[in-house]
């Protein structure tokens, strides 16, 4: 897993473009592109393997 692999992004619930925590440059929490205060954390869909308990 690298940098990028690691790197979180979000989306805006109200224009949904898709930005990453480094386009956020102005202080608080919110979409860069419309000022919109509500941003959701899109998951990886990494799966995880763990081995069962015996």
């Amino acid at each position: 897993m690298g940098e990028a692999a690691s790197r979180k992004i979000y989306m805006c619930l109200r224009c949904g473009r898709v930005f990453s925590l480094e386009d956020m440059i102005t202080p608080g929490v919110h979409c860069p592109y419309c000022g919109y205060r509500i941003i959701v954390k899109i998951r990886s869909f990494q799966t995880k393997r763990i081995s069962h308990i015996e």
